[in-house]
């Protein structure tokens, strides 16, 4: 949205005044990649593949270990500042394969099948780059228009870097490692830090987190800007169907009628003074149904009682409450169906679902939502963004019948919205914004990105899913097994991921002072994972051009006016 691109300017203007709290990081000179021409692409070493990854590996390796062509550079003089690096462009449903450059004028990528970063829609990859060389075969984002970056997953892997750009949709990259992305990192960093004198924002630092909350209590960002921030900070990316935002059921009732008979018995306004039209936003989805909540309980229960009679030695086997998430690739694609339908068949093999299984009805989807064992899903920022068009199935896709006989077509809406799904989208941005939203905000917030998201907290707010959505790189890498390896991760990914946590303390209030903790810093929780990159990575090279370094670009700063609207911006709208 246009209006994020003002909250950028205000976000810098506030840390700049903020000096005092402002923090720097001295890059040694020895952390860079010393190259005056593009190599050959370094090998880099890879950590427990498969038999499988091994033989795709050993077919693809010539096509893969083919040099970046220097013919494509824009200019004579262009500088390397890496050498070649195997990488790949993910979208939710591409993964573009190739090797990257980056130079002193920007960051190139030479796909391994050369176009094919476009398609007939017209917003393949290569829509959002500018091609360059003889052929138009390789692409390229400018140094100059890059806007901010965020470190990203690749599946549970920890090396992926999203860059957002000043004209274009953020792009995704994923590297062979952790330290590749780092130095990758280190490098735009410097860079962008001497030609423009400011440094280069990163949404994955506990820096931008501490702006996004003072500039929420202070009315600079509202509710659903202040979610965006939050869930990009969390590692969550319109890019990552298993990572993608998440933003919460906010009315308790969305009622509605196809008899004009009785359409008049239903609410066509919404009163936003009425506490009974909200959701209860301290409780997570799973525990709205006090009834269906007790049930979940006495399983929990009876799972600690079955660990204890057998022992069990295993983390899968820990004792859970929902046994579904909050946010998948399939609840995502099932509620942008209309969009997105290309990603839906992709994941159903080439089909729609079962029509009385689609996205028909706001109100049947909360009504399941609240009753049904196996959905315990929230909503996605699209739900808030009256731009959006997922409601309307203006593609004339063909989604069947329900077994009543009704035409899935249209997302059938509350009386409310007076059969516009504008209008639906507007009042729910409005119950997100109002008052009482504001006042419990922080206590759903609490439960996605603070103290009730996992552990104890987690526990005594009935907000505890299967194990595996808790699994890190760490842990990942500490199962021995390649084969139980991959299914941790095919399970996680594909079934939910709780996000990365932001808050070591109960979020405070749009008005409460949190100076009696120091400062925001002390509400903020460590990022062990990612702060251990300061002090090396233990994976080594074998060139030694390629060294042990320092984390990258940790300033709280924010440099440029679009800033704020790359947080928010959808890539595939």
């Amino acid at each position: 949205p246009t209006s994020m691109i003002s909250l950028a300017k205000r976000l810098f203007e506030a840390e700049e005044a903020s000096n005092n709290k402002s923090s720097s990081v001295s890059f040694a000179p020895s952390v860079a990649f010393d190259t005056t021409s593009a190599p050959p692409i370094i090998p880099l070493p890879s950590s427990n593949n498969n038999s499988r990854d091994a033989i795709i590996e050993q077919i693809m390796s010539p096509t893969m270990n083919r040099p970046f062509d220097t013919t494509n550079f824009l200019h004579v003089q262009e500088h390397p500042l890496t050498p070649n690096l195997r990488c790949s462009i993910k979208t939710p449903l591409l993964e573009e394969k190739g090797c990257a450059i980056l130079t002193d004028y920007g960051l190139y990528f030479q796909p391994v099948v050369p176009g094919s970063m476009d398609n007939g829609a017209g917003n393949g990859i290569g829509s959002r780059s500018n091609k360059v060389g003889p052929s138009g075969k390789a692409h390229v984002w400018f140094m100059d228009d890059f806007r901010a970056i965020a470190r990203r997953y690749d599946g549970m892997k920890d090396r992926g870097l999203e860059i957002y750009l000043a004209k274009q949709h953020s792009v995704l990259l994923t590297f062979e490692s952790t330290v590749v992305r780092e130095r990758v990192i280190l490098l735009i960093s410097q860079h962008i830090s001497a030609m423009k004198s400011l440094p280069l924002p990163c949404f994955t630092d506990r820096s931008f987190v501490e702006s996004a909350l003072e500039l929420w209590q202070a009315g600079e960002l509202d509710n659903f800007e202040y979610l965006l921030c939050l869930n990009s900070a969390a590692g969550r990316s319109f890019h990552d169907l298993s990572r993608y935002p998440v933003f919460p059921w906010v009315l308790s009732s969305y009622g509605e009628s196809n008899d004009d008979d009785l359409s008049d018995k239903l609410p066509t306004m919404l009163d936003f003074t009425d506490p009974t039209i909200f959701r209860d936003l301290s409780k997570p989805v799973g525990a709205l149904n006090d009834e269906r909540s007790e049930d979940f309980l006495n399983r929990y229960k009876s799972m600690i009682q079955h660990q204890k009679s057998h022992a069990s030695q295993h983390n899968q086997d820990a004792p859970f409450m929902y046994g579904t998430h909050y946010s998948a690739p399939g609840y995502v694609l099932f509620y942008l169906l209309r969009v997105m339908p290309d990603h839906m068949l992709l994941l159903q093999n080439g089909k729609f679902d079962v029509p009385d299984r689609l996205f028909h009805s706001i109100d049947a989807t909360y009504k399941s939502v609240l009753s049904n064992p196996a959905d315990v899903k929230e909503l996605t920022p699209e739900f808030f963004d009256p731009d959006s068009d997922f409601l309307i199935n203006s593609m004339g896709l063909g989604l069947g019948n329900l077994q009543t006989g009704q035409r899935v077509n249209d997302v059938l809406l509350p009386p409310w919205a007076n059969k516009s799904a504008k209008r639906f989208l507007r009042q729910n941005r409005a119950a997100l914004e109002s008052d009482y939203c504001t006042k419990h905000l922080p206590k759903w917030i609490d439960l996605i990105f603070g103290i009730a998201s996992r552990g104890p907290g987690a526990k005594d707010a009935r907000n505890l899913f299967h194990p595996m959505s808790y699994i890190g790189p760490e842990d990942l890498e500490a199962i021995r097994s390649p084969e139980d390896r991959a299914c941790a991760e095919l399970q996680a990914t594909e079934f939910g991921i709780v996000p990365d946590q932001l808050f070591c303390k109960k979020h405070p209030g749009k008005n409460e002072n949190i100076g009696s903790w120091g400062d925001a810093d002390a509400l903020l929780a460590l990022d062990h994972l990612r702060e251990s990159y300061g002090v090396g990575d233990k994976t080594s090279f074998s060139a030694p051009a390629m060294m042990k370094g320092q984390q990258g670009m940790t300033s709280s700063g924010f440099s440029v006016d679009e800033l704020g609207s790359m947080v928010g911006t959808n890539p595939f709208d």
